[in-house]
Formats: C-alpha cells, sequence, structure tokens
C-alpha cells in the first residue's frame, strides 16, 4: 500500500486497471452474448459502424481530452486549481459543439454514408441512432480527461463501469421487450444500448464535476474572457493529435471497410465475408486486447505524468517512467504470447464456438508485445509534446498495413491482413522507440526484459503440462481455466525468481 500512496502514477493505473479490468470481462461476456444474440454476420455489420464513430469521436473529442489532460496537470503542478477549472469549461465548450455538427451531419447523411462508405445499406438505421451517442461521448471523454490531469482516477473510472453495467441491462431489456412484441432482433438494439449507456456515464460525469467544483459559469463575463484566453492553446495542442486521429482513423476505417470487398475478390461470398469480418473484429480482437486493461490505465496516466515531470525539467524522474513503463508492458506481453499461442485454439472454441477465432489468436499471438507496447510509448511521446512525430509514425504504419490488405487479401486471404498488422506494429514500436531515444537517455535491460519472460513462458507452460492430469476430470471450460491458473502462478514464480519485475526499486 506504501507504493501506492508515494506513486499517484501507480495508484492512478491500478484503479483504471482494477475497473477496466471488470468492465472488459462484463463487456466480454456482452460480446458472447451478442453474438448468440445477433450472429456472426450481424455482428460483422455492427462492427462496421465503429470506424465511423471512432472517426467523430476523433473529431469533436480526442485531441480536446488530451489537451485538457495536460494543460490540467500542468496547472495543478503550479498550483492553479482556478486555471485547471477554466480549463475544462473551454475544452468543453469546444467539444460539445463540435460533436454537435458531428451528429448533425451523420443523421443527415446516413444513407449515403452507409451506401458509398461502408458498401451496406442495413447500416443506415444504425447510423442514425449512433448519432445521438456523439454529444454525450464528447462530454465523458472531456471530464475524465480533467480527472486524469488531476490523477484522481474515481470518477473516470467508475463512469467506464457504469458503462458496461448500463449497457447489458439496456441490451436485456430492449431484447426482452422485443421477445414481448414480436420484434425482430437486429443489431440496432446494441446501437440503441450503446447510445444510453453514453447518456448515463456522461450524466454521471456531470453529476460528479458539480460536486466537486459547483455549477460552472459559463454565462459570465468572467467564463468569456477566460474562454478566450484558453481557447487558442487548447484548440494548438488538440490539432496535430485531432489530425493525428481523424486521418488515421479514417485510414482504419477504410482498412476495416476494405476487408469484406478484398475477401470477396479472394473468392468468399458477401455473407462469408461479413461473418469473417465479424470473427475477426467482435471475437478475436477484443479477446487479444482484453489484457490492455493494464496498459491502456497506464497509458492514460501517464500523459499527465510525463507532462508534469517535463515542466518542472525531472528528467530523472521521466527517464524512471519510461523503463518501468517499457519493461511492464513487455512483460505483460510475453506472458499473453504463450497464453494465445499455447491455448488460443481452446480459448476460441470454448468462449465463442468458433475455430477461425481460435486460428486468429494463435497467428497472432506474437503481436501482443507490441500491440501493447505502442499505446504507452504514445502517451509519453504526446506527453513530451511530440504530437506530430506520433502521427507521422502511425500514419506509415497503417499505409503500409493497407497495402498488405489490397495486394495480399485477395491473393492469400485473410492471412494478408494479419501479415500486415503484424509487420505494422513492429515498425511502429521502433520509430516511437527511435523518436523517444533521440528525445531523452534512458536505459533497458533486454536480457532481463525480453529473454527472461520469454524463458519464463516456456517453463511455465512446460511444467503446467505435467501438472494437466489433475483437470483431466474437469469439464473443459474449468479445465482451461485451471491450466491457464497453472501457466499464470509459475510465469509470476520465475519473474519473482529472476527479479524480472519492472516495479522493483532501481
Amino acid at each position: 500500500m506504501k507504493i501506492f500512496h508515494s506513486h499517484p502514477l501507480l495508484r492512478g493505473a491500478f484503479i483504471l486497471t482494477c475497473t477496466s479490468f471488470i468492465g472488459r470481462l462484463i463487456g466480454f461476456f456482452y460480446r458472447i452474448f451478442l453474438s448468440g444474440l445477433i450472429g456472426a454476420e450481424g455482428i460483422g455489420i455492427y462492427q462496421l459502424i465503429f470506424p465511423v464513430y471512432a472517426l467523430c469521436i476523433s473529431f469533436c473529442a480526442a485531441g480536446i481530452q488530451t489537451a485538457i489532460s495536460r494543460f490540467t496537470a500542468a496547472n495543478i503542478a503550479v498550483g492553479s486549481k482556478k486555471g485547471a477549472l477554466e480549463i475544462l469549461q473551454t475544452g468543453l465548450t469546444c467539444s460539445i459543439l463540435f460533436s454537435l455538427f458531428c451528429s448533425f451531419i451523420l443523421y443527415l447523411f446516413s444513407g449515403p454514408i452507409s451506401v458509398f462508405f461502408l458498401h451496406e445499406s442495413r447500416c443506415e438505421e444504425l447510423l442514425k441512432i449512433m448519432a445521438f451517442a456523439i454529444p454525450f461521448a464528447a462530454i465523458h471523454s472531456c471530464i475524465s480527461g480533467y480527472y486524469i490531469g488531476l490523477k484522481k482516477t474515481a470518477i473516470p473510472a467508475i463512469s467506464q463501469f457504469i458503462e458496461q453495467v448500463v449497457r447489458i441491462g439496456a441490451t436485456w431489456l430492449l431484447w426482452q421487450i422485443c421477445l414481448e412484441k414480436n420484434i425482430a432482433i437486429t443489431p440496432a438494439l446494441a446501437v440503441t444500448s450503446m447510445v444510453i449507456e453514453e447518456a448515463i456515464s456522461s450524466l454521471f460525469c456531470i453529476i460528479a464535476i458539480i460536486l466537486k467544483t459547483g455549477a460552472p459559469s459559463y454565462f459570465s463575463f468572467r467564463a468569456f474572457f477566460s474562454f478566450k484566453s484558453h481557447a487558442k492553446p487548447i484548440l494548438s495542442l488538440s490539432f496535430p493529435i485531432t489530425l493525428n486521429r481523424v486521418v488515421l482513423n479514417f485510414l482504419q476505417s477504410m482498412e476495416a471497410l476494405c476487408i469484406p470487398g478484398r475477401l470477396r475478390l479472394y473468392g468468399l461470398t458477401s455473407s462469408e465475408s461479413l461473418s469473417l469480418y465479424g470473427v475477426l473484429t467482435g471475437m478475436t480482437l477484443p479477446l487479444l486486447l482484453f489484457p490492455s486493461a493494464i496498459t491502456m490505465s497506464l497509458s492514460t496516466m501517464l500523459l499527465p505524468a510525463v507532462s508534469e515531470a517535463q515542466s518542472t525539467h525531472n528528467e530523472k524522474k521521466l527517464a524512471d517512467t519510461i523503463e518501468k513503463t517499457v519493461s511492464g508492458c513487455l512483460v505483460l506481453g510475453i506472458f499473453c504470447t504463450g497464453l494465445f499461442f499455447f491455448w488460443g485454439r481452446e480459448l476460441g472454441m470454448l468462449l465463442f464456438d468458433s475455430e477461425l477465432c481460435g486460428s486468429f489468436l494463435l497467428t497472432l499471438s506474437f503481436i501482443c508485445p507490441f500491440l501493447y507496447l505502442t499505446g504507452a510509448l504514445a502517451s509519453i511521446l504526446n506527453g513530451l509534446g511530440k504530437t506530430s512525430a506520433v502521427f507521422f509514425h502511425n500514419l506509415f504504419c497503417i499505409t503500409i498495413r493497407i497495402a498488405f490488405l489490397f495486394f495480399l487479401i485477395p491473393v492469400f486471404g485473410i492471412r494478408g491482413f494479419l501479415w500486415g498488422f503484424l509487420f505494422s506494429q513492429l515498425l511502429l514500436v521502433f520509430l516511437h522507440f527511435y523518436s523517444l531515444k533521440k528525445e531523452l537517455s534512458f536505459h533497458l535491460d533486454a536480457f532481463s526484459i525480453l529473454l527472461k519472460p520469454a524463458a519464463a513462458i516456456f517453463l511455465s507452460y512446460g511444467i503446467t503440462c505435467i501438472f494437466s492430469g489433475i483437470f483431466r476430470h474437469f469439464s473443459p471450460l474449468f479445465s482451461l481455466i485451471g491450466l491457464i491458473g497453472f501457466y499464470s502462478l509459475f510465469y509470476l514464480f520465475f519473474l519473482f525468481l529472476w527479479k524480472v519485475f519492472p516495479l522493483s526499486a532501481r
């Protein structure tokens, strides 16, 4: 407990990680329930709208949330709580205006977007429903960014948990209503639940901020002048981040939406392509990203921590933060590589009854160390103000991935996309590291953070196989849980034995 009390970064990341794990666990079972409710093709149609949603959120909230976090942390570092609150009010006003514009455009042009951009007319209704979620998501993002800048993660963590609980509750309630009234179950049910979840979580954040600071004085002359003074720096910092997210999400949207089309060139039917897309994006990737709750929580806390350390010229603290972050991400990533490589097929079959999902997990298992590390490195670079470098790195790598998709999927099928995904993540980590090394001097022990964990996963798996007979008479699910539990315990044992843990004293 002492280490968490003395390290707000660790304490904040720990709170976010715990709630994120609970939320992801709830969300994971929600996906299993949803896949049974609307099927693989329905999941594919449902997943098609999320690139558009991500694009809208990138435009109206992502960059502003980052700016709010960074400027809030900088104001708190010099003791200006009033300045931090003014930053929130200014950023929130800008984000709400942008989100209302986004929602109007999305609702108005949902038909053309679904036909010409998504190439799926059944998405029109989903886009119209989704348009109502965008302003709520913007409010939620800005207030969460403010609390993260304060290094107080309880409100963002609780709001994440509320999102998941409300989503499941709303979906179940709407499902029961559809059954009672004999209404067909479609992906629209899931999108409606998403709007309800965003509305409730944003309402919770609004109540929390009012209870903390009082009702915001938006309509006073003082608020007007503070808006004028803070809008320019907020928009200046958020612009490259927003441009980064918008361009990248646009390219990722093009990538995601091209997959079904390129699969049809490979020889699959439209229904088979959507089903395959649903298995990849709605089942495999969420399972693969499930452990990243730890690294994503750490990444969220890194930006204000790095900004504060930079503003006080504390290079030793910056180097220490980078070393521990990279070590932790690699230790977790290597563990997950072993987990999905050794038991990926069983996980896919038991959780989703999909052999294809298991095959994808096996292929993508090697991406885990790089996948979990890129977000943390990007947060550090953003905290140092190197937003342009992050943008160009991501732009270059997503372009390479699209090239793999465009040229290799018609020849090799979905394997062409998987190869491109692996290669681009490896390249992205290298580019982020190169930029970080140019800015700061830090040391990483490759033997401790790469070779020791790699040896640990093979030893842990080997010992687990010896004890596998204990679980022979259990059901397949409990047997798998037992084997993974043994594997995890032995992996932790070897990390402690070899003193690999990144949180140990330097």
